[in-house]
């Protein structure tokens, strides 16, 4: 009963507190970076930046982990993912189910870029194009280095991913593309060129490489995220020059890869390259369901 008694009493307290004093955060906001490696990787690397987000927001983070890019999209848009790590194809999907999708910060590699390349890998060999190719990997559907960069690479070789004999299925991340062609599963796989080279090693080859797109994309929901902890997000990370400064590069040395080099201003017009892109392969399968009808 006394247990009871002082639970009510906070309760009572807590109304009777000024709006601007009581607690402002109902529950920890969810930071969902999309799935390019296994959910134990990306727990180990990415718990370490929401704790520096904590540190210097003063607010609760935990990590939501989503195996799907189209799920992870989707609770977004409910309002149930605060804050997301996109490639560029996710982003612009994303823009186009969303009013609430506000870019924070361009991410930075470990060269200082912000955009990258996506690459098709085989197993050791030559690095020549395989025109025979019948099975091809892919990540999943919305990744800017799966359908999208294979899809443009057929397309230069008078082909695509849609003929009788292509045989494609998606994998689930760049980690299981890598390994699903180096055992053989696999005659071609696409994923980010940066993954691709850490496999080397085990006998991945790339034989092709796309154009550079923009870069990852670190976006808040602007209606579940207060203004003022986006532009906290943003303004720390900005600030922060891990390349040239040994003690912010001692700051984020466990974060993710993903994350771990820099950020800068997000320059918004890059993407819609990648928008017309999708609406074009989205055009063109769409005319070949009718001509095969």
């Amino acid at each position: 009963m006394r247990h009871l008694l002082s639970c009510f009493s906070f309760i009572i307290y807590l109304c009777a507190l000024p709006a601007d004093a009581q607690p402002s955060q109902q529950r920890p906001y969810r930071f969902a970076p999309i799935p390019m490696a296994s959910e134990a990787q990306m727990t180990r690397t990415y718990l370490p930046f929401l704790s520096y987000l904590e540190q210097e927001t003063g607010e609760a983070f935990e990590l939501s982990y989503f195996a799907s890019y189209q799920d992870l999209l989707d609770a977004f848009t409910a309002g149930e993912v605060d804050l997301a790590y996109l490639g560029p194809l996710p982003y612009v999907v994303l823009r186009q189910q969303s009013d609430a999708v506000e870019p924070l910060v361009q991410l930075l590699d470990q060269q200082g870029n912000s955009q990258y390349t996506c690459a098709i890998v085989k197993f050791l060999g030559p690095p020549e194009h395989h025109n025979s190719s019948r099975k091809v990997a892919l990540t999943q559907p919305l990744s800017t280095c799966g359908y999208l960069a294979m899809e443009t690479y057929f397309s230069r070789l008078g082909k695509s991913l849609e003929d009788t004999d292509i045989q494609y299925s998606f994998t689930g991340n760049h980690e299981q593309v890598a390994l699903k062609v180096i055992l053989g599963q696999f005659d071609l796989g696409s994923m980010k060129t940066r993954i691709a080279q850490r496999y080397q090693h085990l006998g991945l080859r790339v034989i092709d490489q796309t154009a550079p797109v923009p870069g990852f994309l670190l976006v808040a929901n602007r209606h579940t995220l207060p203004t003022e902890t986006a532009d906290r997000i943003r303004s720390r990370l900005l600030a922060l020059q891990p390349l040239s400064s040994e003690t912010d590069r001692r700051t984020v040395q466990s974060w993710s890869h993903n994350l771990r080099y820099g950020a800068t201003p997000v320059e918004l017009s890059p993407y819609d390259l990648i928008a017309e892109q999708w609406q074009q392969i989205r055009a063109d399968l769409l005319s070949e369901v009718h001509t095969h009808d």
